[in-house]
């Protein structure tokens, strides 16, 4: 029987589709180093990707998928236009490949490309539609990472799961190790072996994590402030969030707020 029900706990983030040469210099950046998931593809060459002294030219016929985390640099010297999109997975995963995935443009993959480009530039009927289509592409690529044994998604038990879930929902909140037991029905220590053998790392890491992957979104996505931002992130002041955000991901919010794409 096949098994409709995984979920791998997708969150498209950003999409757009637009010249390189139109922001000169936007593209020429040292690092983008960020919790996402990244999908690239350009219409023509002018566009490459740095991966320390490596120099991977962007061609037409491949689509590029960058794991998160991975520290990567850019150069734009041509006229050409970029299709990007950013996304998270919630689901406990590992990798095995290289850093950056180059996959074939294939006419199936062109296809969910070229709709979700109409889509953001049509009417608002078809704007509707956009986050659905790269949905869709995205659950495609994960197969295809999987089938290809690139992406592995981890069994791990159920009781983590809910407590994954919930503290997603939660994150806004104060929530210390006995809550987040008492909030699932089992012991502290319980919930701490279970984050240390699935996951390798404490609740509290893991919550601080999914913060700042939040935070990263919001930044993305929205203009609330930067003390709205760590508010809507459980963090008790801009101070306090600006020191955890830039000890995770290497720059300030502020900063990151002007470099990301």
């Amino acid at each position: 029987m096949i098994n409709l029900s995984f979920d791998p706990g997708l969150r498209p983030a950003l999409c757009n589709y637009m010249a390189l040469n139109a922001a000169p210099g936007h593209w020429n950046m040292p690092s983008w180093k960020a919790p996402v998931w990244r999908v690239h593809w350009t219409n023509s060459s002018g566009a490459a990707i740095k991966l320390g002294r490596q120099i991977l030219p962007l061609q037409p016929s491949r689509i590029y998928v960058i794991p998160p985390d991975t520290d990567f640099g850019s150069i734009h010297k041509g006229n050409c236009r970029q299709f990007y999109l950013h996304f998270q997975i919630r689901r406990p995963y590992s990798l095995r490949g290289p850093k950056i995935v180059a996959l074939p443009m294939t006419k199936q993959r062109r296809y969910f490309v070229r709709r979700i480009i109409a889509a953001q530039e049509g009417d608002e009927n078809l704007k509707s539609s956009a986050g659905l289509l790269a949905r869709a592409f995205l659950e495609m690529l994960i197969a295809d990472l999987m089938e290809d044994k690139i992406l592995f998604f981890r069994q791990i038990d159920k009781r983590l799961l809910d407590t994954l879930n919930y503290l997603e929902q939660h994150l806004e909140q104060a929530i210390d190790n006995p809550a987040l037991a008492a909030s699932m029905h089992v012991h502290p220590q319980t919930i701490l072996r279970l984050f240390k053998t699935e996951l390798g790392k404490s609740p509290q890491a893991y919550l601080r994590q999914l913060r700042v992957d939040k935070a990263c979104g919001l930044l993305q996505l929205s203009e609330a402030s930067i003390k709205s931002i760590a508010e809507q992130t459980g963090f008790c002041d801009r101070y306090h969030f600006t020191k955890v955000f830039t000890k995770m991901t290497g720059q300030s919010p502020a900063r990151f707020r002007e470099s990301v794409t």
